[in-house]
Order: structure tokens, then sequence, then C-alpha cells
């Protein structure tokens, strides 16, 4: 009879002559329910549910746990386990088996097919915010709608990079907050790529609220950066947001300037002022240059009605001014009550050259809607007042106007004249 050491030398020389064929999906299936099984069973054995035993209710929790020994198993160590075992298992970077041929056509995949061969690039472990912005990038100049088309039904792919930030940590992280401009050195083609796409095309700006709630303090700890720069990279956030809402619906950029007024109101998020008002002043901005636009009349007076909770004093002007151009009822009589109040435009005068060019204009749109109205009158005393404290704006906006346009008059003058002379001229 054979010695138990030559069994075991005959077994490694024939190992390495015939090498183990691989699992079959069936037999790594049942391996894998092994595996779980036997851990759960270690876990409840180190971390078995424990009863205090001097308490009123230990006698009941007993006779409890008796009836339910043969249905289920204690809550504390099993379910953690459950869950624990499960949000590995589901882990989308554990989710795909990588192509082994990326490496060798990867200039061909990214063009071909940008979305598998990110992630392609999850599955091999080399996935990183650059190639993430490679393949966003390849995907927005792909103008193809069929292929456009075609990598929407295979996946969404701004959702796909954004739950690989989630997964990775790499949302928390510094390098993520330097694509917005955090820092001066790195671009930000990443996030003006994902922004849009998550907010315009796939309808899921659920990372984008995620990334903007997570608590000052923890960002600072993970990053290393200061409380202003970390406001810094929520306004700047935001304000992309909303920028991005604003070209498809202003209603949806007014909604997101709302919900973050409320985050203020309530003492939530870490909502404050230095986001509040940077934003709401960037919306009125939008709101005065834009051209007229429909949308609903309780949004847009839900904002006009936040004013003076976030402009003080000043909230009189911007509310004036977005009465003007009110999407269906223009009025500018608060603008000619806030131009003939001492306590209204007066007190602000003498203001920095941003309100006072504010002022103008609202002064100038007061007048023309009261123009166009038949209020010739009441028209008057808007240009009165601006010419009375403005002079040097308007009429250096004058003289601006008329040095442009006497230029071109000698222009088209000059023009005649050579016409003139060449037909003089003999030919």
């Amino acid at each position: 009879m054979q010695s138990a050491a030559g069994r075991r030398a005959l077994s490694t020389l024939a190992s390495k002559l015939h090498p183990p064929v691989p699992l079959s999906p069936q037999e790594s299936k049942q391996l894998l329910n092994l595996l779980t099984a036997s851990f759960r069973n270690h876990l409840n054995r180190e971390h078995p549910l424990v009863i205090p035993v001097g308490s009123k209710d230990a006698q009941k929790a007993h006779t409890h746990l008796v009836e339910l020994s043969q249905a289920s198993r204690p809550e504390s160590s099993y379910s953690s386990a459950h869950e624990h075992i499960n949000s590995i298992l589901s882990n989308p970077l554990l989710s795909r088996k990588p192509n082994r041929r990326a490496s060798e056509s990867g200039a061909v995949d990214i063009l071909r097919d940008p979305l598998n061969w990110f992630l392609d690039q999850i599955a091999l472990g080399t996935a990183d915010i650059s190639k993430a912005t490679m393949c966003l990038e390849a995907i927005k100049k792909n103008r193809d709608p069929r292929r456009q088309a075609m990598v929407q039904q295979e996946g969404m792919p701004a959702t796909v990079i954004a739950d690989w930030l989630r997964t990775s940590g790499l949302e928390n992280s510094k390098p993520f907050l330097d694509m917005l401009n955090l820092s001066p050195s790195v671009p930000r083609h990443f996030l003006n790529s994902l922004v849009p796409m998550l907010m315009l095309t796939e309808k899921n700006t659920a990372p984008l609220w995620r990334w903007f709630m997570r608590p000052l303090e923890l960002r600072m700890e993970e990053t290393g950066y200061s409380a202003e720069s970390i406001t810094s990279f929520r306004l700047q956030l935001l304000k992309d947001m909303a920028s991005c809402a604003y070209s498809s619906s202003r209603d949806e950029a007014l909604v997101i300037f709302l919900r973050v007024f409320e985050m203020y109101q309530r003492g939530e998020h870490d909502v404050s002022l230095k986001i509040v008002q940077p934003l709401g002043s960037s919306l009125v901005s939008r709101i005065e240059s834009g051209p007229p636009a429909i949308g609903s009349t309780d949004i847009y007076e839900s904002f006009l009605g936040t004013c003076s909770g976030w402009l003080g004093r000043w909230s009189q002007a911007v509310e004036a001014m977005l009465w003007l151009h009110h999407p269906t009822r223009q009025n500018p009589y608060p603008a000619l009550a806030f131009i003939k109040d001492p306590r209204g435009a007066e007190l602000h005068v003498r203001g920095n050259k941003s309100k006072r060019r504010f002022l103008v204009r609202l002064c100038l749109g007061a007048a023309q809607v009261l123009l166009e109205n038949g209020k010739s009158v009441e028209a008057q005393i808007a240009m009165n007042f601006t010419q009375e404290h403005f002079a040097e704006i308007v009429l250096s906006k004058t003289l601006s106007d008329n040095a442009a346009a006497a230029k071109q008059a000698k222009v088209e003058e000059e023009s005649r004249n050579l016409e003139i002379l060449n037909r003089l001229l003999p030919t």
C-alpha cells in the first residue's frame, strides 16, 4: 500500500501534468453558495444575538427565540451578513468580466463603443476620472443618432459613471472636487460633460443632489479643503445644474433654487447665504437678459417671493425687475413705486457699479413698458430719475452709440466717393 507521502507526491505530479479544468458556471455557483453559507455560520458563531440576563423581558425574549428558532436566525448577525454579502456581489465593480482584448485595441474600442470600453476599464481595475472623461467626450462627439440611441439602449453612460464614482469612493475624494476648478491646473471637461448628460439626457439628478448635500465637515475631513473651498464647489455644482435646467426649462431651474432656499430656511445641509445669493443672482440675470419665456406663473412668483429672504433691502429693486419680466403679466408699477420712494432707489444711487447699472436698466425698462401702455407722463418720471442720477452712464452709452454711427457714416461716405471717382475715370 502506498504511503500518504507517496500519494501526495503523485497527486502533485498529476496536477502539474494535467492542470485542473476551470469550474463550470453551475459549479462556480455551488462553490459561492457554500462559501456564503460558511461565512454566515462562522459569523453567527462568533457574534450571536446576546440577550441581557438581568432584564425583566429576558424570559419573554428567551421564550420568543425558542419559538422562532426553527423559522429564522438571529437578526443581528444573519441579516447584517446577508446585506454585506449582497452589497459585495451587487457592486458594479464586480459585475462584469473584463474583455481580454481591451488593452490591445483601446483606441478602436473607445471610438466604436465608449461605454463598453469604460466598463472594461472598471472590470480591469484601471478606470479613473481621466478615462471617464474620455468616455463622456467620445459619446458627446459621436453625432450619429443611431449610435447614440444604441448607447442609451445598452445603458445610461452618465448614470453608469456616477454609480462608479459612488462605489469606488471617488465622489468623496479631492480629485473629484478638483474637477470644479478648485485646482486651477485641472480642466472642467469631466463635469462639463457629466452634469448635462445626467440632467438633460438621462433625467437623473439623484447623484448631483447627493454630491451637493454631503456634509460640509465630512468633505473637509476627506479632502483637506477649507470650508470656503467646499462651499465654492457646492455653489459651482448648483450653478451648473441650474444652467443646464434653464437651457431646457426655466421652471426646472427655478425649482432647483426653491429647493436650495428651503434648505437654507430650515438650516439643513450647511446651506448659507454664500450659496443662496450667488445662485439666485445668476437666475435673475438669466431672466433679465434672456428672451421672454412661457412657464408656470406659480413657480415664477414663488421665486419672486423669496427675494426678501436673501437680498435684504436690495430685494425691492430685484422684485421690481422680475415684475417687468413676468411671463404673463408685465407690471412696471413696482419699479415706478421704487423710483418715486425716497427710501427706495435713491438709497442705492451711490452704490457699487453693478447696482448702479442695474438701476439704469430697471428705470429704462419701466419707462419702455409704460410708453408701450400709453403712460408717457409716468414714463418721463423714470427717464428723469435716470438722467438726474446716472447721467454719466446714460451719456457714455449715448456718446458711444453716436461715435459708432458717425464711424459707419464716414465709411459709407468714403465708399460713395470711391464709386464716383471710378465712374469719372476713363475706361
